[in-house]
């Protein structure tokens, strides 16, 4: 049984100011298994973060529609754990309670959730850190609550935004890490936005290459890299084979966007 399905999905926003609408995605269709981890790639503005958000239910497809284990996408809910490239914490509160947040509005019983809580800051590495506040905390840091936060709910399928986009490049490779061992343990189901091809190759299942805007499916690629993957699968000749036909693919999307 498909985990998601992306039927005829396309979105145009409204025109500003008496200009012509945007076509931001033209329509796309998608299958997303349980428990895969599927990447999209793509150049800035060819729709990724749009197609993401319209999977949250944080926008509505101008046409088509979103389906998570059959009931269609039409708002926010917790079965969809979403992580942004910002550091989107609460800043009141300590590293616990940000963790815990979906919890309480949930009505998890205490004793439930500061278990919950505990479990999950123990695997991203920030028990020491529990009580302590966002501003405290690197980026890094930040962003391993944040996806603590998010699988605390138990989510059916992980949504994530870029989330390592503003990370230097070492604490970057880290989080990559840190993100496909949970993932190798918990097998949810993933769909990451990226615009890096060697952070798609690394953690996907599949990549799927979105086109220069108007987006579109352009390819859709098995990635054939055993589980569990270490970091130096990166310098594999098989990583290289792969990376050289999505740079390829990307670059010439990119030439497009740019008008060249």
């Amino acid at each position: 049984m498909s985990k998601l399905r992306i039927e005829n999905v396309s979105r145009i926003f409204p025109a500003v100011h008496g200009g012509t609408p945007t076509r931001a995605l033209q329509p796309i269709d998608m299958i997303i298994g349980d428990n895969d981890f599927v990447t999209i790639l793509g150049p800035s503005g060819c729709g990724k973060s749009t197609l993401l958000r319209m999977v949250a239910g944080l926008d509505t497809p101008s046409t088509g529609r979103i389906l998570l284990d059959g009931h269609a996408v039409t708002r926010p809910g917790a079965e969809r754990g979403m992580v942004f490239q910002s550091y989107t914490l609460f800043p009141w509160l300590t590293i616990a309670e940000n963790v815990a947040f979906g919890l309480r509005e949930k009505g998890v019983p205490q004793r439930e959730r500061m278990d919950i809580v505990r479990q999950w800051l123990e695997r991203v590495g920030l028990t020491s850190f529990a009580n302590h506040y966002p501003k405290q905390l690197s980026g890094g840091m930040q962003q391993r609550t944040a996806i603590a936060r998010a699988l605390a709910n138990d989510p059916a399928i992980l949504l994530l935004d870029e989330p390592f986009g503003a990370l230097d490049n070492q604490t970057r490779a880290l989080m990559q890490e840190l993100l496909l061992g949970i993932w190798e343990r918990e097998r949810k189901t993933v769909l990451f936005v990226t615009h890096d091809i060697e952070e798609a190759i690394f953690l996907a299942s599949r990549v799927v290459v979105m086109s220069a805007r108007p987006g579109r499916i352009k390819a859709d690629i098995r990635i054939d890299l055993a589980y569990p993957r270490h970091y130096t699968v990166k310098t594999s000749p098989d990583f290289s084979v792969i990376k050289a036909r999505l740079t390829e693919e990307i670059r010439a999307e990119a030439v497009l966007a740019a008008g060249v």
